[in-house]
């Protein structure tokens, strides 16, 4: 049976690990209830010029609803999310990720979270994360 660490977990993930030598870096931290990540995209994020890639969007909302769930200190998987892009997310602004657990019905978390440019809503989501043991789910390392 593997044994993981947060470090063994996520050592190499492209959005918060400190190591991974392409990585976005990030970090996370609570906020009362609410995981929270701040970001400045660059222009190797672009989609449209001056505009951040819709996948990065997807990809920071899906990291910041599993923290959310990290919170209550279990392992969880993405089981389904959903994404709505209201603004544009541009190159070299600030931006906020906020995630926050609605509800819990056993090992199942309803999740919502939030991307922001100052006060105006980039996008919003909603995901449904799985309790689950990584040990059973990642393979042992040698």
């Amino acid at each position: 049976m593997a044994t993981y660490t947060a470090y063994d977990k996520f050592k190499n993930c492209f959005v918060c690990s400190p190591t991974n030598p392409i990585g976005l870096h990030l970090t996370n931290t609570y906020v009362g209830d609410r995981s929270h990540m701040e970001i400045v995209p660059n222009e190797n994020m672009c989609g449209l010029n001056g505009i951040m890639h819709g996948g990065f969007s997807l990809m920071i909302m899906d990291e910041i609803m599993y923290y959310a769930v990290d919170r209550f200190g279990v392992d969880s998987v993405t089981l389904h999310s959903e994404c709505d892009f209201k603004n544009p997310a541009v190159i070299g602004h600030r931006l906020v990720a906020e995630g926050w657990v609605t509800k819990r019905d056993g090992k199942k978390f309803f999740v919502e979270g939030e991307l922001k440019d100052g006060d105006t809503v980039v996008v919003s989501a909603k995901g449904l994360y799985y309790e689950m043991d990584l040990s059973k789910f990642l393979p042992d390392e040698e």
